[in-house]
């Protein structure tokens, strides 16, 4: 097939190209229309996108489509989140229609410091709703949920139950569970609420996944959290609508990490909202005293809220101030690194506060041991000083980031800013140390438009369109090949990620050319088309 038209993008960062021959799946050759006339068969088929703009397919090296499969229920709390009256009444109108089997209930998609209330509901609140059989409300990120009092129950929470390693339940002054679970805790309740599913019921889910995923451009991806015993199907389906995926394995829970041979383990470190979290003496009294500053301000609830759930730091043995919740393979990563040099397994390490980086790079510049040809793509990275900027960067680490967060949950981290040095995703920092910057969505927890996701990695803006560290803003090349061929790499993809010679033809048709638009219009550029391997997967050829 010659797709000619124009422009046609086939590297980004450098100038269009008139044509593109595709055999066999793979580009051919590329080049100007007068060169690729020669080399035509006298059956080749020609796609003419005079009007339209040709680009490399997107790839999201970090998303959740297993667990949006998994659960007919995602996002169905999304935007009723205002306030816990509303959520409840919500919940009231789920939980009358749900004919799901199972003992539990189970909806997910609220955000907790969206709700007036700012906080999750607790166990009381929920009981006015659901007393009959346990209730489980997962919050956007997975990582804080809430349960009513037949929940508290069915999971064998009582006064003296302690927490889980890497988690915490929330507890009231007189320590009585409250039904709020934090990390660890709500992953066991996650475990414990999964309900149960052939393979038809979540296959069809994520076959319509993955036709959303071509409606918005994304034709390969990486997945944060699928299990060793449902990866080949995973796989399979998605390949049946044109998708390719690489499943970072777990195994029955989301935060314990399965070692196969040839395959990519998903290993927690730290939290998400409750990330480690490490300062000096001299940033805890410049965190304290913006706390101060933002008690008096326009935010103060909301300020104050957000310092709560950061918590007061704990001064450690490296005489440093800690926050935030680890986890067992995040304390002991030496091992699981021995234990991926054993198995032939690469690792992919959630890693969000600077605590957690630290840790891992502290580990990995041991050198020591079978452990350390292990290859490691760090996953976050959210928080960062310049330090590690420079040791991520001079190790030329893969780090796979969700700029997408800045602007869903920028206005809350900023109501008290971190301490200078750190910065929040310093993207220009990472990518002029040396580092490899791939840029992925982890949805549900943020928006699933690579538009978008390009968009905040330029702009940096929060929801109200203030600057996050403006400085470390990537040009609109640099953010468009983290979404393609620098995401394709972070996948072991050498094949994906941009329309050269011998590479998939895997690209988008789009109406509007990106390097010539503002980037704050970026999510409405309409996909008009989506190609994997040569064949259009969006819209739906009808055969």
């Amino acid at each position: 097939m010659l797709v000619t038209g124009g422009p046609i993008y086939a590297e980004h960062g450098r100038a269009p190209i008139q044509a593109m021959l595709i055999r066999e799946g793979q580009v051919a050759a590329i080049g100007t229309l007068s060169r690729l006339q020669r080399l035509l068969g006298p059956a080749t088929p020609r796609l003419d996108l005079s009007g339209s703009v040709v680009l490399p397919a997107f790839i999201d090296p970090h998303q959740h489509a297993y667990l949006v499969a998994r659960d007919p229920s995602t996002d169905s709390l999304l935007g009723y989140d205002q306030d816990i009256a509303g959520l409840l009444e919500r919940l009231h109108l789920l939980i009358r229609s749900d004919r799901l089997p199972g003992l539990w209930r189970r909806f997910h998609g609220y955000r907790p410091l969206h709700l007036r209330q700012l906080r999750s509901p607790t166990a009381a609140e929920l009981d006015s709703v659901c007393q009959d059989r346990p209730l489980h409300i997962i919050s956007r990120t997975f990582h804080e949920s809430a349960v009513n009092s037949a929940g508290l129950e069915a999971l064998g929470i009582g006064p003296g139950t302690p927490d889980p390693a890497g988690g915490r339940i929330v507890r009231d002054r007189r320590g009585r569970a409250t039904g709020i679970l934090l990390e660890a805790a709500s992953f066991d309740a996650e475990h414990a609420s999964r309900g149960p599913a052939t393979n038809s019921d979540w296959g069809q889910r994520l076959t319509r996944h993955g036709r959303v995923l071509a409606s918005l451009g994304i034709t390969r991806i990486g997945d944060a959290a699928v299990p060793v015993a449902d990866a080949a199907a995973f796989v399979s389906i998605l390949r049946g609508v044109g998708i390719a995926a690489r499943p970072l394995l777990v195994g029955d829970r989301i935060d314990r990490p399965a070692l196969v041979t040839g395959q990519t383990a998903k290993v927690l470190v730290d939290g998400g909202e409750y990330c480690h979290l490490c300062f000096t003496g001299r940033q805890v009294a410049a965190v304290s005293a913006g706390g101060m500053r933002a008690a008096f301000g326009s935010d103060r609830r909301l300020a104050t809220a957000v310092g709560q759930r950061t918590g007061f730091p704990r001064r450690g043995a490296d005489q440093m101030w800690h926050t935030g919740l680890t986890f067992p393979a995040g304390t002991d990563l030496a091992s699981v690194l021995r234990q991926a040099a054993e198995t032939d397994s690469s690792l992919a390490v959630h890693a969000v506060g600077n605590g957690a980086v630290g840790r891992l790079l502290t580990v990995l510049a041991d050198g020591r041991g079978p452990g350390s040809e292990v290859p490691v793509r760090v996953e976050h990275a959210m928080v960062l000083d310049p330090g590690l900027v420079g040791e991520l960067g001079g190790r030329g680490a893969s780090v796979v980031v969700q700029p997408g967060f800045l602007s869903a949950t920028g206005f809350e981290l900023t109501r008290n800013p971190v301490p200078a040095p750190l910065r929040i995703f310093p993207l220009r920092s990472l990518l002029n140390a040396g580092a490899q910057v791939s840029l992925s969505s982890d949805y549900p927890a943020a928006d699933l438009n690579p538009w978008s996701t390009i968009r905040d990695a330029v702009l940096r803006q929060d929801c109200a369109g203030t600057p996050i560290h403006p400085g470390e803003g990537l040009t609109v090349a640099e953010a468009l090949r983290s979404h393609t061929i620098t995401a394709a790499h972070a996948l072991g993809a050498d094949d994906a990620g941009e329309l050269t010679a011998g590479k998939r033809a895997d690209f988008i048709v789009v109406d509007q050319d990106p390097y010539a638009i503002d980037p704050v219009a970026f999510d409405r550029i309409r996909i008009e088309a989506t190609y994997s391997g040569g064949r259009q997967i969006h819209p739906p050829v009808v055969d």
